[in-house]
């Protein structure tokens, strides 16, 4: 089985989080984790959800 997880140095993943905030695919990820959950795909706890959606609501905000 292959291992799906990829380690990243710090200048990558600030590479990729600024690719993702300046082509808006941040807000457009959280929008399909909330999708996903509210219709069952995916399950997670009350935190996690609680978290994508304020997060969601910031970046949203601040279009």
């Amino acid at each position: 089985m292959k291992n799906n997880y990829v380690y990243l140095t710090d200048e990558e993943q600030t590479l990729l989080l600024h690719v993702l905030f300046q082509q808006n695919y941040a807000s457009e990820l959280l929008a399909c984790e909330l999708a996903d959950i509210e219709s069952g795909l995916k399950t997670t706890d009350t935190i996690h959800y609680k978290k994508v959606t304020t997060l969601f609501e910031r970046l949203k905000d601040a279009e």
